[in-house]
């Protein structure tokens, strides 16, 4: 084209010389054909080295798309288990981990009527929450949460020690084989009803959950307790296989756990078992959840005669009421007046879980700090528990809503001289969301603790119960919470 375009300037500028040619000026007419071959020559210089660099450029393309082949070769060989290179090639991809962070800022506020030392709490403290996630590859990620304790001495700088709750390395094998290790936050597939990392079941473990056949398989050993290092068997070790699927509109999970935890009088681990199995499904706009759990415990663990068996059932029926949401839970836990009944691990761990809908009996997020000692599990430690607990939620407004719950917890077997009732507990609260982060709760709880009531703290140490016998109390508590969680 270019060849085009300097033929018909070269013509052009013919025509215009033809007068001075015919002036007999042949002098100037040789001059300017010696400038226009001249003009040739660099245009076609220019025109070569062009060709040259289109040439180098459709060379580096060509070399671009080899390159995408390959990696997409790797990446295809390694998820049929076939390669290995997957960590480096995606290492070429950036060049550094991909950083995000989270965390829970908690103010808790609350005065205090009624608690189990006669006491009146009356305090402000806040907790603190920051995790920091580093994503290296699409394989290999770690995650570390740090935690500053509740703290209300802060006259210059809080005495609390900042601590480390979860560091997680994380890796994804090839057919989903996911393997994490470290300080890993655990919880149950059964509504936080033998433990939970939302209280703190953090422990070594090395955890592997994998799709197989139309469900999900997660298997994990943990150490809570190490105990002497230099002994053996004095340690409290947590080991589990459980398993869950969908079929149709029903989803299914079971599983089993072994716990080996030291004997308090021989040091020697002794064994306790927890298993069941939960189904969940919707009804219409209900959505309905069952589930029946059994337990074994040495009598070692317990310092008892007996060995210590049991079962606990479940039923709660949630959805929609008017302008809010209601949720009704029955549970039952088989009991003995030695302790020796039903058992969830979090007795023996003296850990707790989120499981019921109330605020002193159970416990919520803005009760679960100072004044949350006479909060009972499932089987109030053994000596047995039925339940039946009610909630209703409603948005008041765009950014206010209502929380109401309230419980009867009884049929404990407490012994001679206790009441087999552990109480009444009722609880109001109101939310005021500033964004999607911040949100206020305010509220007020009563309970009516009865002297058959054994905290979650207490464990399976015998005879530890919240009271004196005969001394019922009524416990009351104002409280807020500022937090704000993103």
């Amino acid at each position: 084209m270019r060849w085009i375009w300097s033929s018909v300037i070269l013509c052009l500028l013919i025509v215009a010389a033809a007068p001075v040619m015919a002036g007999g000026q042949g002098a100037d007419l040789e001059a300017l054909m010696k400038e226009l071959r001249a003009m040739k020559a660099e245009m076609a210089k220019r025109d070569a080295e062009m060709r040259r660099l289109a040439q180098e450029q459709e060379a580096l393309r060509q070399a671009l798309a080899r390159k995408d082949q390959e990696i997409a070769r790797l990446r295809a060989a390694v998820e049929k288990g076939q390669g290995g290179q997957a960590t480096e090639v995606a290492s070429t991809e950036k060049e550094g981990p991909r950083v995000s962070f989270h965390g829970q800022y908690r103010i808790n506020g609350y005065a205090v009527h009624g608690a189990r030392d006669d006491s009146h709490p009356t305090a402000a403290r806040m907790r603190v929450r920051q995790d920091i996630d580093l994503a290296f590859t699409d394989q290999f990620s770690t995650h570390l949460e740090l935690e500053l304790g509740h703290t209300n001495s802060n006259i210059s700088t809080t005495s609390k020690e900042l601590r480390v709750r979860h560091a997680v390395l994380a890796y994804k094998f090839s057919q989903g084989l996911q393997a994490k290790a470290g300080l890993l936050p655990l919880s149950d597939r059964f509504g936080d009803t033998l433990y939970s990392s939302d209280w703190d079941y953090n422990p070594l473990a090395l955890e592997l959950e994998a799709q197989v056949g139309p469900g999900r398989l997660r298997a994990f050993g943990a150490a809570l307790d190490e105990g002497d290092e230099a002994l053996a068997h004095d340690d409290f070790d947590h080991y589990e296989i459980d398993y869950g699927l969908k079929t149709g509109p029903v989803s299914w999970d079971g599983g089993v756990l072994l716990a080996e935890v030291a004997a308090p009088a021989s040091g020697h681990q002794e064994p306790h078992l927890n298993y069941g199995i939960s189904a969940s499904t919707a009804w219409g706009n209900w959505n309905i959840t069952g589930l029946v759990m059994g337990s074994y415990t040495d009598s070692a663990l317990l310092g008892t005669g007996d060995d210590a068996t049991g079962v606990a059932v479940k039923l709660e029926a949630t959805g929609p009421l008017g302008p809010g949401k209601l949720g009704i839970m029955a549970t039952y836990a088989s009991g003995d007046d030695d302790g020796s009944g039903f058992l969830p691990v979090m007795a023996l761990a003296k850990t707790y879980g989120y499981w019921g809908y109330t605020g002193l009996l159970t416990v919520q997020g803005p009760t679960d700090t100072g004044f949350d000692g006479d909060a009972v599990n499932i089987s109030n430690n053994g000596h047995g528990l039925a339940s039946v607990q009610a909630r209703f939620t409603m948005g008041l407004t765009n950014r206010l809503s209502l929380y109401l719950a309230g419980g009867w917890f009884g049929n404990s077997s407490t012994g001679k001289g206790r009441s087999s009732e552990v109480g009444l507990d009722a609880l109001s609260m109101l939310t005021y969301r500033f964004n999607r982060y911040l949100a206020l709760d305010m509220g007020a709880a009563y309970a009516k603790v009865k002297d058959g009531a054994s905290g979650y703290a207490n464990g399976v140490a015998a005879g530890a119960f919240d009271s004196q016998a005969g001394d019922d109390r009524d416990k009351a508590a104002l409280f807020t919470r500022l937090q704000a969680e993103f």
